[in-house]
């Protein structure tokens, strides 16, 4: 007997505690659902595994010139590839008037958009997603000597050859330096860092030596990151024209080697015969593009040993012209910059002076 009343007991007991954990469950579940603001998961808390929530629920920021494609549940006309305009919107069909992307993580941009379309009385329910196809803000520019200037997408970090590469290499005309401009972060530039004065720099210069780049050595080739900006030198230019074997244009590539009239007559081979060289000019232009220098030379005692043999400068024009050419030396000038001009424009015996 004092076995049975112990079963019944322990039996009572487990089935009180039955009943009492499905009522505090019920009663769980009664709070939850009558909470004005459930505890769940939004996109802007994102899912708890470690990453930045704005990448998993497409947080990308949306910039000047990317590429992004749109996709709008039953609506086929908006459907599409855009890029994003200079002033950073984009333009889509049906709608009145463009709308503001650039700055804006591509969730919002889709939830932006939907409320335009919902606005706009185009859809009731708008389901919109977006994602960028393309990403052009990290870009670098290259200007200077080069085949084709301009600005080129990278998606990684990588090497000055590669960018030359791009633009299509070096022009005859380039010089010995390479200019990179290296954006400095707001970071280096906040308070108490040493670029935190009101006359820091705005970025920071590394200057690479084209010889040294052309000859593989990896200190050359340094690292290009997005918004660098390459800027290649040019290189000191001399202009020989008129009754000469082979006129044209000369690029210096050291512009402390110089070089003197002699050797700019033996790189167009020598005058010809019908030459006048008692009366050749050097054109010399001046910085403010306007007005020049007309300097007299006799070509014929400086190839004598007569006189001394003057240095040319950048830009200089050599003119000598042919025999029985009466103009005076203004208009001489005149013909010699034309004739420059025609070599430049043209791109005519440009050759490298070694």
């Amino acid at each position: 007997m004092g076995m049975s009343k112990t079963i019944r007991y322990l039996t009572i007991l487990l089935i009180t505690c039955g009943l009492c954990s499905c009522l505090a469950l019920r009663s769980a579940a009664q709070q939850r659902l009558n909470s004005p603001n459930p505890q769940l998961p939004t996109p802007s808390q994102g899912v708890q595994s470690g990453a930045p929530s704005d990448r998993v629920y497409g947080g990308y920021v949306i910039g000047v010139g990317d590429i992004v494609n749109i996709r709008v549940a039953e609506e086929d006309d908006v459907n599409g590839r855009y890029q994003v305009t200079q002033s950073g919107d984009i333009e889509l069909p049906l709608l009145s008037k463009p709308v503001h992307a650039a700055g804006l993580t591509t969730f919002d941009f889709s939830k932006r958009l939907g409320a335009e379309l919902k606005q706009q009385q185009i859809l009731k329910e708008p389901y919109v997603t977006v994602f960028i196809e393309r990403g052009m803000t990290q870009n670098v520019s290259i200007v200077g000597p080069v085949a084709r200037p301009g600005v080129y997408p990278i998606e990684k970090p990588t090497r000055l050859m590669d960018v030359l590469s791009m633009s299509g290499g070096l022009l005859p005309t380039a010089g010995g330096t390479i200019a990179v401009s290296h954006p400095l972060t707001a970071k280096s530039s906040a308070p108490g860092s040493p670029n935190s004065s009101t006359d820091a720099p705005t970025a920071d210069i590394q200057t690479v030596d084209v010889a040294v780049l052309m000859s593989g050595d990896p200190k050359g080739n340094i690292v290009i990151k997005e918004g660098d900006q390459i800027t290649v030198a040019g290189s000191s230019v001399v202009y020989v024209v008129g009754a000469v074997t082979r006129p044209g244009a000369f690029a210096i590539q050291d512009a402390r080697d110089g070089m003197t009239v002699l050797r700019a007559i033996a790189l167009v081979e020598g005058p010809l015969p019908t030459a006048s060289l008692g009366k050749a000019i050097i054109v010399r232009r001046s910085e403010s593009q306007t007005d020049r220098q007309e300097i007299p030379l006799d070509l014929d005692k400086i190839m004598k040993g007569k006189v001394q043999d003057p240095v040319l400068s950048a830009n200089d024009i050599l003119f000598v012209p042919q025999s029985g050419f009466k103009k005076g030396v203004r208009k001489m000038g005149d013909v010699a910059a034309a004739a420059a001009g025609q070599v430049a424009g043209y791109g005519l015996g440009l050759r490298i002076a070694n």
